[in-house]
């Protein structure tokens, strides 16, 4: 029995990179699986980008969706469960560091971490800023495919998405934990997870979420830190990830399928937000050079922008 579960884990949980300082991970579970709902207490201390949206709750916490504009913490034997909302399941790239190296990183923003002993992320979860979103999945490309990976780099490259992601870490959350997000909001977010591509107005998503077209505006900017647009817009940018690792991906077919206006539109749209152009992501990735768009982004990354 014991062998049997440890097969079903090892099938969606594959570790990709591991050293003394960072381990990397892909997590592939469907929502059939034995360990979809509950997949015990966390294994270390753990910074997750979703790659589909899934609700998750934490002991004692509201149930949130952690979609690609999140990022999610977990301190090391945390409790938590997941219920299904994307019908892939739960597909996630996942970063285990350090005790040490989590407390030095959270200690520059917030002194406080000492008094928290073995739970130094206070927060379930962050915003995941569109750079550092980019510089995580060609973290984790390089350690996929270009084989043998730089360990020195992939080391440092982890470390500086834990710098990155440590202020939203140590913030509490935006509303008291105990207390449940806005219902307006959080139906809000699951059209548009669900619906990102559709050509949506400000009405249809305020009747979807039974408010008014200004308190809707008001509630979600104040909830989420972004614009309903701007929302969106990562939604889209981030999905496009997912296929430009495709060698015969069209960018217009690509851009169409979006919800963009044009094959222009898209790409401006994209180096706005990433700094980098499609094609030359595109490019990194589908001639195994993912290091070298790891290391561009790190190099020029010094302070996250706002999502």
């Amino acid at each position: 029995m014991l062998n049997d579960l440890s097969a079903a884990r090892a099938a969606v949980d594959v570790p990709l990179f591991a050293s003394p300082t960072v381990t990397v991970g892909r997590w592939r579970c469907p929502v059939g699986h034995p360990f979809f709902a509950d997949s015990g207490p966390a294994g270390g201390y753990l910074v997750c980008f979703p790659r589909t949206a899934v609700w998750i709750q934490h002991d004692g916490g509201p149930a949130f969706l952690a979609d690609p504009t999140v990022v999610t913490f977990y301190n090391e034997g945390e409790r938590y469960v997941r219920r299904a909302f994307h019908p892939a399941g739960d597909h996630t790239d996942w970063f285990a560091v350090a005790p040490s190296a989590v407390a030095d990183a959270l200690r520059e923003v917030d002194p406080s971490v000492d008094d928290r002993g073995a739970r130094p992320f206070p927060s379930p979860h962050g915003l995941s800023d569109p750079h550092t979103y980019l510089l995580q999945r060609a973290i984790v490309e390089h350690v996929s495919r270009d084989a043998p990976a730089d360990a020195l780099f992939v080391e440092e490259a982890v470390l500086a998405v834990l710098a990155r992601v440590v202020p939203g870490a140590a913030q509490a959350p935006r509303r008291p934990y105990g207390r449940r997000p806005a219902a307006p909001v959080e139906r809000v977010r699951a059209v548009l997870a669900e619906r990102f591509c559709d050509d949506l107005s400000l009405a249809d998503l305020a009747r979807l979420a039974g408010c008014s077209v200004f308190h809707l505006a008001r509630l979600f900017r104040a909830e989420t830190g972004a614009t309903l647009h701007g929302y969106r817009q990562q939604l889209r940018l981030r999905s496009s990830l997912e296929r430009l690792a495709e060698p015969r991906v069209d960018l217009l077919e690509l851009a169409m399928e979006l919800g963009y206006s044009s094959h222009s539109h898209f790409t401006e749209t994209f180096r706005r937000t990433f700094g980098v152009t499609p094609s030359s992501v595109r490019g990194c990735l589908t001639r195994r050079r993912a290091r070298e768009l790891a290391s561009r982004l790190d190099t020029h990354l010094k302070t996250p922008p706002a999502l």
